[in-house]
Order: structure tokens, then C-alpha cells, then sequence
């Protein structure tokens, strides 16, 4: 039956749809994991062929410190003529037993290229039948270091530790091979640099390194629990492996065991599927081991696929579970929920026909459910109460009709006297509001409004009263500003012609003063100046004398000096080569440290250039130090012949300066005189031009005043006010006889200036006036 209704088939739909897009959904999200995983899986591999490459990187590519060490102290002591051959031997005995990871340690020299004494050494320990400088100092089975000599280093192939750094001229790598160590045969390799002087290769610096506990180590490994590692040079020889017998082998002799591996070292960091030779399927990555910049060898991890994939396995019976549960619960879901919805929607058909019918009373079941059915009930509700409200309104519609008609003429006789009351207010307001905007602020509204509006007239002839009042006192004020203004700007007027003059006077006064102070101060100085220069030849002249004595005395104890400085340079070079030595171990014990030392090897490696360029600049200084001595014992003689011509000289500027010294005295008389008088005439007439300046500002502030003042008694004139009288403006105050000129006390400056350089102190100036002021 539920399948005979639309909405039963739609809820069946619907839990279809769900069933489907439960399954899309949950193989999409299991194809999502399953990538998921699988990219976690080979991450992990990844990362574990990274930590392994950095292992091995630290192992062996860090004793590449230890190498260039060695190569640089023997550079240092070769380049610093200290080529000890015994005490290198000691230096390289002690790093090695410093150095327990490191099998050997050795250096080969060219033909005489180490101090040009291979003849004194034939065939002594650590050389070969020539005395060529060739030790090799290994450590045994038993632990102790044995003394030895490099053997093989001029065969090609199998002189490569030897012969490959001396051509390239940078440090290698030498491929694993094997080597006879206390009679068994070990793999080994070597890590060699050259040792450079003046642009010329002249011996090798190296270290050897045993592979077997790296072998051993890596073969231990169990990736993920079910794989290996293994360790491949760039040129294909297999390091490390679990099956120990292809230890030492190229992947081209592993046969089945390494097929594919090529592949892999081509393409680091790229897995790849390979069939073991058990017939499992593998999943390979290759990461890269950088020893040099030049040498990479790889560390490949290897894992089975079952093993990388097995949690996906897992995941995909889970998720079939989980779809087949997922289906049936939509399933039975959709069952009862149409089931339920149709009963409700059946309930809801018969309520609508019971309202179609003219039942009004009826009860809705649904209308407080908080869903759709819900909201169709309530929505069906309004339409029942719409239905009650229409009945209600048609049986109080006729009985209000006649009682409606009689207020609505009662209500429009009301509006239209109203209305003339407001008519009546408006216009009385424009009335009063026209004769403001005319200036006319005595205007009142006499003739009372509505009592609702009369309010408005009131405020109005307020404000009216106020405005008016306020202008009235504005005008008197502007009258009493306007006469007090006017007779300021008569009085400025005046005040400011005679400054004016006063200051051009004093001016005039102060500048002829002023050229005449200048001349005199200008001799005053010179022959001041001239004083002081024969004063400072004089003791010049004197005290030469006394330093040529002296400067002999020095010149004879920095002889004395040179010697000690030749001594004290000697021990300076002797420091220099210590710190060279304790810096090599400095680098040796930071090599050791690996990351974590390589700035304090970087540290030693400045110290030991410090120390080099501190030898070479002692022998410099040496030398100097001889040249200067003998400059300055012909030094000695020129300042002797120089101390008897200033003892000439002293005696003819002692005349000199006697007759200086009475012409200076003279005229510093004469200069601090005008001095005097000059400062008193600048500071009157700096006084003088600032009161012009300040007279000038008042007169153009008290002009513009005055304008002001016109204009404001333009703008009170447009106004009407009641009552008001015009009163003309106060006359301005004329000048009058008591403003009587003052002599100015310049007059009496200038004769008392005339009377010193004329000679005439009595100057009749009893008729003389300052008419200008």
C-alpha cells in the first residue's frame, strides 16, 4: 500500500539515493586512504632512506675535515720552511690515536718536495728505497698504531688514493676496494686532498676508512620491520647488503638480487617495484649519500609490497562491512519514515474537507508539531480563523453603518476650523518674519493665535525683543570704539614720521662710527698679528734647537731598539707556528664533533691563516728594521747641521721682536677706544630701528582697526531699532604744543667723536636744532 502513494514512492527514492550515495561516498573516501596510505607508506620509506644517507654522510663525509686539516698544517709547514719530518710523523700518529674511527692516516710527497733531503733518508721508516717522504700510519688488529709506508702510489688503478687528488687538484673519494691489513684483506676506502703550493700540486694529505662495521650496521636493519638497506656508490659497487657475499660486488655482478637498482641510484628519491630472487615483489627508494660535492654515493631501502600495503587490505574489508550495514539501516529507515508521514498527511486531507464543509469549530491535531506537517497545520489553521473573522465582520458591518455616516461629519467641521486657525498663524508669522529679514527688529505680533499655536507668537516677539537689545548695545559700543580708534591713528601718524626720521639719523651716525672702528681694528689686528708671528718664530727658533739635540738622542736609542725588535720578532714567529700546530688539532677535535663542530673548524681553519700571515709579517718587519737603521744614523748627521743654522736665526728675530712689541701696545690703545664707542652708537641705533618697526606695526594695526569699526556702523545702519538716537562719532584729538621734540643723544656722540680726531674740544653748538624731529 505504501508503494500506491506518491509521497511513499518519493521516501523510497530518497533512501535509495542515500543507499547509493553511501556506497559512492565510501569509495570514494576509501580510494582516498587507500592513496593516503600508500603516499604514508612510501613517505616513510623516504624519510628512512634520508636518516640512513644522513648516518653514513656523518660517518664518512665528516673525517673529510680531519683531511683538510692534515692537508692544510702540512701546507703551513712546508710553505714556513719548518718541514720536520719527524715531527710530522708525531703530529699524524697523535690524530690517529685521537681519531678511533678512522683506520689510517698518511700523507706522499713528490720526489724532494717535502724539504729536498730524500737523499739522507733512503730507505728509513715511512719512505721507500729513494727517501721519498711516503708514511702511512695504520691501526692494528690489536689496536696499536703501526708505522709503515705508502705502497702502489705511482700504479695507475690501484694508485688512485694517490694519483687521482694529484691530477684533479681537489679532494676525492676513492671507490671501496680491498686492502691487506695485518695479513686480511678489509674494504676500505680513501678520502684524499692535495696539497697546493704556488699553484703547484706537491703531495697528498689522506685518510683511510674500513667499511666493515658500516657493512655490518646497515645489514641489521629491518625497515618496517619486513625490509632491508643497502648502500650503493655512484659508480654501482654495493657497500652494504644482507647478503654478505655481493659486499664489494658491482649491481651488474649482483645478477637477480640487484636488478633494477640502476634504476633507482638514477632516480633518487623515486620508488619502484622489483621482483626479489624469491619471487616477492618489492618496493624500492634510492636516497643520495653526498660525501663531496663531486662524490654521492645511495642508501636504498627495500621493503616488501604486502607489508607496505597491508593496512590497506584492512581498510577495504572494513569498508565492505560498513557499505552492506550503511544500506540496510537507509532501507528500514525509509520504511518507517513514509510509513508514518503518509498516516500524518491523510489526517490533514480530512481536516481541510471538514473546514470545506462550513465546520468552523474544528481542532487541528498537527498544529503544534515543529516540522513541515506541522507548519501545513498552522498554515491551514489561519485559514480557519480567516474564516471565523469574515463571519464576525459581517454581522458588525450593518449594525455600525448609520453610527459611521454621523461622526464623519462631525470630524470634517472640526478639521476645517483647525484649519483656519493654522492659515491665520502661518501668516501672521511670515508677516513678522518679512520684517526681521528688512532690518526692522522692532516688529511684535500684538493679535494672540490658538491656544495650541499661541506658544509660537510669544517665542517669536521674545526672540524679537532680544535680538534688539543686543544690536542697540553692538551700536553704542562701535560709536565709543570709533572715536577712541581715531585719535589712536592721528597720534600713531605722528609718532611714526618722527621715529622714522630719528632711526635714518642714528643709522647714518652708527655706520660712519662703524668704517671708522673697522680700520682701526683692522691695524690693531694686524700689528697684533705681527707681534705674535715674530713672538712664535722666536721661541721657535729656540726650541728647534733644543729638539734637534733631542731628536739626535732618540734617533740614537731607536739604534739601540732595533736590535731588541729583531729578538722579540723571533719569538713572535716561533708563537706563530705553535698556534698553527694547536690549531690543526683544534680542527682535528672539531672534525670529530661533526655538524656540531663545524663552525669551531672553520674557527681553526682563520687561526692557522692568522698565524701564517703573522711568520711572513715578521720577516717583513725584520728587514725594515735593518733599512731604518742606517736612514736614521744619516738622519743624526743633517740634524746637527740644522740645530747651528736656527742658533743664526734665533738671534735676528730677538731684534725684530722688540721693535713689534711698541707698535702693537700703540695700537691696541687706540682700538679699544672705538671699541667702546662703537658698541654704544650700535646699541642706540639697534634700539632706535626696533621701536620704528614696532611705532610702524601699531599705526597698521590701528588703521585696520578703524576699518573694522567703519564697517560694523555699516551693517547697524540696516537695522531699525525703537528709540534709538544717531549719535556722531568723538572728534579726533589734534596734536598739540605739548608734544615738544627732544634732542637726540646721538648730536652729543657725534661732537664728542669729532673732538678726539680733530683735536678742537670746544665746538659751539648753542644755535643748533633738530628740526626733522
Amino acid at each position: 500500500m505504501l508503494f500506491k502513494s506518491t509521497t511513499g514512492r518519493n521516501i523510497f527514492a530518497v533512501a535509495a539515493c542515500g543507499v547509493v550515495a553511501t556506497i559512492s561516498v565510501s569509495a570514494f573516501l576509501f580510494f582516498r586512504s587507500y592513496e593516503d596510505v600508500k603516499a604514508s607508506s612510501l613517505e616513510r620509506m623516504r624519510e628512512i632512506a634520508k636518516a640512513q644517507a644522513l648516518v653514513v654522510e656523518k660517518e664518512i663525509g665528516g673525517t673529510v675535515h680531519i683531511v683538510n686539516g692534515l692537508a692544510s698544517f702540512l701546507e703551513t709547514a712546508k710553505e714556513n720552511s719548518d718541514a720536520d719530518r719527524t715531527r710530522i710523523d708525531h703530529v699524524l700518529s697523535d690524530m690517529l690515536k685521537n681519531n678511533h674511527n678512522v683506520l689510517a692516516l698518511w700523507t706522499g710527497w713528490e720526489p724532494n718536495a717535502f724539504d729536498g733531503r730524500d737523499g739522507d733518508f733512503a730507505g728509513a721508516t715511512g719512505h721507500d728505497q729513494t727517501g721519498r717522504y711516503v708514511p702511512y700510519f695504520v691501526r692494528g688488529e690489536d689496536g696499536k698504531i703501526l708505522h709503515t709506508s705508502l705502497t702502489g702510489y705511482a700504479t695507475a688503478g690501484e694508485g688512485d688514493f694517490y694519483q687521482l687528488p694529484m691530477k684533479q687538484q681537489k679532494t676525492v673519494v676513492i671507490e671501496p676496494y680491498p686492502y691487506a691489513i695485518g695479513g686480511q684483506e678489509v674494504l676500505i676506502t680513501s678520502i684524499a686532498m692535495p696539497i697546493i703550493i704556488d699553484g703547484k700540486p706537491m703531495g697528498v694529505a689522506g685518510l683511510d676508512l674500513s667499511l666493515r662495521e658500516t657493512s655490518e650496521a646497515l645489514a641489521a636493519l629491518r625497515p618496517m620491520e619486513t625490509g632491508h638497506l643497502s648502500l650503493v656508490t655512484g659508480l654501482g659497487k654495493i657497500i652494504g647488503h644482507p647478503d654478505q657475499g655481493l659486499i664489494g660486488k658491482s649491481l651488474s655482478e649482483g645478477g637477480a638480487q640487484t636488478t633494477g637498482w640502476d634504476e633507482l641510484v638514477a632516480n633518487p628519491g623515486v620508488e619502484r617495484e622489483i621482483t626479489a630472487q624469491d619471487g616477492t615483489v618489492h618496493i624500492a627508494i634510492a636516497s643520495p649519500v653526498a660525501l663531496t660535492p663531486d662524490m654521492k654515493w645511495y642508501a636504498i631501502v627495500s621493503v616488501p609490497k604486502s607489508t607496505v600495503l597491508a593496512q590497506l587490505d584492512a581498510m577495504m574489508r572494513d569498508a565492505a562491512l560498513i557499505i552492506l550495514m550503511a544500506a540496510v539501516v537507509l532501507a528500514l529507515a525509509g520504511w518507517l519514515i513514509a510509513r508514518r508521514f503518509i498516516g500524518r498527511i491523510s489526517n490533514i486531507i480530512g481536516e481541510t474537507a471538514q473546514i470545506a464543509q462550513g465546520n468552523l469549530q474544528l481542532t487541528l491535531k498537527d498544529s503544534q508539531a515543529n516540522d513541515e506537517i506541522g507548519d501545513l497545520a498552522r498554515s491551514l489553521e489561519v485559514l480557519l480563523e480567516n474564516n471565523r473573522s469574515k463571519a464576525r465582520l459581517e454581522e458588525e458591518a450593518e449594525a455600525n453603518r448609520s453610527l459611521s455616516e454621523k461622526e464623519r461629519i462631525a470630524r470634517q467641521e472640526q478639521e476645517a476650523r483647525d484649519a483656519a486657525a493654522v492659515k491665520f498663524a502661518v501668516d501672521n508669522l511670515a508677516v513678522g518674519l518679512s520684517k526681521l529679514s528688512d532690518g526692522d527688529v522692532s516688529y511684535r505680533i500684538e493679535q494672540p493665535f490658538t491656544e495650541a499655536l499661541d506658544t509660537v507668537r510669544r517665542d517669536f516677539n521674545n526672540s524679537a525683543e532680544k535680538l534688539e537689545l543686543t544690536l542697540t548695545q553692538v551700536s553704542d559700543n562701535a560709536r565709543n570704539i570709533n572715536a577712541g580708534v581715531n585719535e589712536i591713528r592721528s597720534a600713531a601718524d605722528d609718532l611714526a614720521k618722527r621715529t622714522e626720521q630719528q632711526a635714518a639719523a642714528v643709522e647714518e651716525t652708527a655706520a660712519a662710527l662703524e668704517e671708522i672702528t673697522a680700520t682701526v681694528k683692522n691695524s690693531t689686528v694686524r700689528a697684533q698679528e705681527a707681534g705674535q708671528l715674530v713672538a712664535r718664530t722666536r721661541s721657535g727658533a729656540e726650541k728647534s734647537g733644543e729638539v734637534v739635540r733631542r731628536a739626535v738622542a732618540a734617533m740614537e736609542q731607536i739604534e739601540k731598539s732595533s736590535v731588541e725588535i729583531n729578538n722579540i720578532i723571533g719569538v713572535i714567529d716561533e708563537i706563530a707556528f705553535q698556534t698553527n700546530l694547536l690549531a690543526l688539532n683544534a680542527g682535528v677535535e672539531a672534525a670529530r664533533a661533526g655538524d656540531a663542530g663545524k663552525g669551531f673548524a672553520v674557527v681553526a681553519q682563520e687561526v692557522r691563516e692568522l698565524a701564517q700571515r703573522s711568520a711572513t709579517a715578521a720577516r717583513e718587519i725584520k728587514e725594515l728594521i735593518g733599512t731604518s737603521s742606517t736612514q736614521v744614523r744619516e738622519g743624526v748627521h743633517l740634524v746637527d747641521d740644522t740645530g747651528r743654522a736656527l742658533e743664526t736665526i734665533v738671534a735676528e728675530v730677538q731684534e725684530i721682536n722688540r721693535h713689534v712689541n711698541g707698535i702693537v701696545e700703540a695700537a691696541q690703545e687706540q682700538s679699544s677706544g672705538l671699541q667702546q664707542i662703537n658698541t654704544a652708537v650700535n646699541q642706540m641705533d639697534q634700539d632706535t630701528q626696533k621701536n620704528a618697526a614696532m611705532v610702524e606695526e601699531t599705526t597698521a594695526s590701528t588703521h585696520g582697526l578703524a576699518q573694522e569699526v567703519g564697517a560694523l556702523n555699516q551693517l547697524l545702519a540696516q537695522f531699525k531699532l525703537s528709540g534709538s538716537v544717531r549719535q556722531a562719532p568723538n572728534p579726533v584729538r589734534a596734536a598739540t604744543g605739548r608734544e615738544a621734540f627732544v634732542a637726540s643723544p646721538v648730536r652729543a656722540l657725534g661732537r664728542k667723536i669729532a673732538s678726539a680726531f680733530s683735536g678742537n674740544a670746544a665746538v659751539d653748538t648753542s644755535q643748533e636744532r633738530w628740526e626733522e624731529f
